[in-house]
């Protein structure tokens, strides 16, 4: 199975596609998304279980997404940022 750190050797089949979906999102006015944030999504949410077996496949997937799919992600991942103890937090800033 696929995982995130293989980020560079495995999607150099998915380059081109990668590249095509984020002019798109450019075009939609998406600029700050880059082509290794959408492999991370389709890395660990849409191929988490399971890869397609046939490439075809694979780039009807990556053709499909949104930007609301990846911004959904996003957010959750935004949400569940992983601090271990509130002595690693800064709190000096909040006051």
């Amino acid at each position: 199975m696929l995982l995130i750190n293989e980020f560079f050797t495995y999607s150099t089949k998915y380059e081109p596609w990668l590249k095509l979906k984020i002019r798109e999102f450019n075009q939609l006015g998406y600029h700050q998304i880059s082509e290794e944030d959408l492999w991370n999504y389709i890395a660990s949410f849409c191929w988490k279980k399971k890869i397609p077996t046939h490439y075809y496949q694979q780039i009807n997937d990556i053709m499909k997404i949104t930007p609301n799919h990846y911004l959904d992600y996003a957010a959750v991942e935004a949400q569940v940022y992983k601090v271990t103890s509130l002595d690693e937090m800064d709190l000096e800033d909040l006051f």
